[in-house]
């Protein structure tokens, strides 16, 4: 955790848990209210810009759609505001009701989990961790249509600030 802000490995820290409630829409007014505590952890500890969430909180989950802004925030690494864009472009894609020709809504749900699924990829995409990708975008180059890894599965040792011994 030698990253973290305000703390360090050995200190008798307790944990930090960010905790994103879900709510479809919704979900923007969680990251607005994030948004201003993390500005809020800026000025108190005295830093140059507002830290991720990521290198603050030890812990980040969520259910619904908090649990794809806790994806966002914690296994992409993403800023509050990248992560609100995100979210914007996610939601306008996946919240959209889906369009019928009958029935104003269909009885399997009025939104598409194709779109949602089709939206979720293409955020990975475009903010994946692999070393390729950020290479990619450090030079400028965009990976929403060119990273390979929007199947990859979020479960490995990134995903965990410590490291349990066996």
């Amino acid at each position: 955790m030698a990253g973290r802000v305000g703390g360090a490995m050995d200190s008798p820290t307790p944990l930090r848990i960010l905790s994103l409630d879900g709510g479809g829409i919704r979900g923007i007014s969680s990251l607005i209210i994030l948004e201003n505590i993390m500005e809020q952890l800026r000025d108190a500890h005295g830093l140059v810009n507002v830290p991720r969430p990521c290198e603050y909180f030890d812990l980040i989950g969520g259910t619904s759609t908090g649990g794809i802004i806790a994806i966002m925030l914690g296994r992409l690494g993403m800023t509050v505001e990248e992560c609100i864009r995100a979210y914007k472009e996610v939601a306008q894609q996946a919240f959209t009701p889906k369009k019928t020709t009958i029935f104003p809504a269909s009885p399997a749900g009025a939104y598409s989990a194709n779109a949602l699924v089709s939206a979720i990829k293409k955020t990975v995409r475009t903010f994946c961790v692999a070393s390729e990708c950020v290479g990619r975008r450090g030079k400028g180059h965009s990976t929403a249509h060119t990273c390979p890894h929007s199947e990859l599965e979020f479960r490995d040792a990134l995903c965990t600030k410590t490291h349990h011994q066996e």
